[in-house]
């Protein structure tokens, strides 16, 4: 999660679809003075998955991703952060060099350092003084916390190095491991050889599944949830097709297609979403553990290959034209991936806040829950608005100033006609 923050900022593209000589249709993004909202998209309906699955024992997360899928929200948001990296610095490790490369990605991995730790402090001692309020434990025991309340100077050291990692809070350090080490070098090479850097990428994935290569976390046994070692595949996947879009068309493939679209069925078979209905349970058509381990740290080749499928679904079957991308709901959920850090960030903090509110009102019923999911996702979109329309306003006062005989000759034609 939350991705979770994926470098946001200047991803402007105005997608066109063209045409291939032998008459199969194809997607490039070209560059333009417009943004690619698909990526903007499926950004914000991530952080909403993601709001929604933080929620203990939520009924609305029966119809997230992760129940019709091998992935889950988790791998579109870092998949998608690979991809707009490029566009967000990749013309300037071409144009400007290395050295003005990686002190725009240090300066996104400094922001996204500061927003993780004064999250982590916030929900730490935040929770921990509701749990001496209503003199329950459990909301610092059971996100691992407690550290926090019993230790506090050396949690808050461990904090800073990235090794106390509690549970909802695991996912910032992992942007900002790869942002310092692994981005720098990955924008670099991938417009001059895209294949090696993807070859060097699967090659560490596969020796990280291989020998369980992991960085250590207080709180896990096992290390990184979010293990670096492997989930750099899905930035670097991400990287090289947004490289690829940037010159020339990713062709829809029909064979390609039809496979990508066999596995996505065959994921949701194996899922089973409809065992979740009370009665079903027993109507799997496969034993869970048939396919071994889903566990996430290591990103599983079944994990994997399940979000590369759908996204190269999305990408080659929703043009970036489509008209329900400029429908409100569908700009305000957009709005949301524009500032992801921000919404990411907000999204934590009211799912830990619901999880409270549920548990000391006893909430178990769908109506409170109901309630819970539909003020948060509000706040999260009222927020994401306000930062649009905020980010917006100074750009325009700069446009209007640059550009006054422009904005004259265009104001008669936006005035009320008599």
């Amino acid at each position: 999660m939350p991705e979770p923050c994926a470098p946001h900022g200047v991803a402007r593209l105005s997608p066109e679809m063209v045409y291939s000589d032998r008459g199969r249709r194809m997607h490039t993004l070209q560059p333009g003075r417009q943004r690619d909202l698909r990526i903007d998209f499926f950004r914000g309906l991530a952080l909403i998955f993601i709001f929604i699955d933080h929620i203990p024992d939520n009924r609305l997360a029966n119809f997230t991703l992760r129940n019709f899928a091998f992935a889950d929200a988790a791998e579109v948001f870092v998949l998608l952060a690979g991809f707009s990296a490029v566009l967000a610095y990749g013309r300037t490790f071409e144009t400007q060099g290395f050295q003005a490369g990686v002190q725009r990605t240090l300066h996104r991995a400094g922001q996204i350092y500061v927003w993780h730790i004064g999250l982590l402090l916030l929900c730490s001692f935040g929770l921990a003084a509701i749990a001496t309020a209503v003199a329950n434990p459990m909301y610092v025991e059971a996100i691992k916390l407690h550290t926090f309340a019993d230790q506090p100077v050396s949690a808050i050291a461990s904090a800073i190095t990235l090794l106390n990692q509690p549970n909802l809070l695991n996912i910032l350090p992992l942007y900002v491991t790869l942002l310092l080490v692994w981005a720098p070098l990955l924008l670099w090479m991938v417009s001059r050889a895209p294949f090696v850097a993807l070859g060097l990428s699967i090659g560490l994935w596969a020796v990280a599944n291989a020998f369980s290569l992991n960085l250590p976390a207080h709180q896990n046994p096992a290390g990184w949830v979010f293990n670096p070692f492997a989930w750099q595949v899905l930035m670097t996947i991400g990287a090289v097709t947004a490289q690829f879009s940037l010159r020339r068309p990713i062709p829809v493939i029909p064979w390609l297609v039809i496979a990508a679209g066999a596995y996505a069925v065959f994921a949701f078979l194996f899922m089973a979403p409809w065992a979740l209905i009370p009665g079903l349970e027993n109507t799997r058509l496969v034993a869970p553990d048939a396919l071994g381990s889903m566990d996430r740290i290591y990103v599983p080749a079944w994990r994997l290959v399940s979000i590369l499928t759908l996204g190269y679904l999305a990408l080659v079957l929703i043009s970036a034209r489509s008209r329900w991308l400029t429908e409100p709901w569908a700009v305000a959920v957009a709005n949301c991936g524009r500032h992801s850090l921000q919404i990411f960030c907000l999204a934590t903090v009211l799912s830990l806040g619901a999880w409270v509110f549920l548990t000391e009102i006893g909430g178990n019923g769908l109506a409170p829950q109901l309630v819970v999911n539909f003020v948060g996702i509000a706040l999260m979109l009222a927020t994401a608005a306000l930062l649009t329309q905020r980010k917006a306003a100074p750009e325009t006062a700069v446009a209007r100033t640059r550009h006054p005989l422009a904005q004259a000759r265009a104001e008669p034609m936006t005035a009320p006609r008599p």
